[in-house]
């Protein structure tokens, strides 16, 4: 036996109403069905993307806003040695470079409102059609660029379609 919360009269224990004054004597979170499900919901989506972490990466007078885990050091390599590994065997390059982060200087031979292309890289094949693509999302930092210089990027690789390497959120260094 307990008492009700608002009459003071003797009820059952396990009742969720008062027999006498009618008072709902569940807990707030079983009143609110609907309510509890939003919260735990906006509980759930806080806790999962508290892990995240914002950081600024500055290139130059540039910087961009990524949101990442402490920032990863780039593997510095050639575009040749890039190139070569597609050359190669597309399958085995994909599985050893897609979603790395990578920084390396090439020739410029085009530039687009997406990024730069780099398509004169010596390889060790005699003849290669292979190029990168380096998107790049700030088109700032593309306005004092030209055909032919060479630059140092820093980006992600992805895959390659019809002979171009993608790498994705491509940054200059110098």
């Amino acid at each position: 036996m307990k008492k009700c919360k608002n009459c003071q009269k003797e009820i059952d224990s396990k009742a969720k109403k008062c027999p006498f004054c009618q008072t709902d004597l569940r807990n707030w979170f079983l009143k609110h069905p609907i309510l509890t499900v939003i919260l735990v919901l906006i509980v759930i989506s806080i806790v999962s993307a508290g892990g995240k972490k914002t950081t600024t990466l500055q290139t130059g007078n540039q910087s961009n806003q990524v949101t990442s885990e402490p920032s990863p050091i780039p593997m510095k390599i050639t575009a040749r040695e890039l190139v070569d590994d597609f050359d190669n065997n597309q399958v085995a390059a994909e599985t050893k470079w897609k979603e790395k982060l990578v920084e390396f200087s090439a020739e410029i031979t085009n530039i687009t409102d997406s990024g730069l292309s780099f398509s004169r890289i010596p390889t060790t094949k005699d003849f290669s059609m292979a190029q990168i693509s380096c998107r790049i999302e700030d088109k700032q930092q593309l306005l004092p660029l030209k055909n032919g210089q060479t630059v140092t990027v820093r980006g992600i690789v992805g895959t390659q379609t019809i002979g171009v390497i993608d790498v994705s959120s491509c940054v200059i260094v110098n």
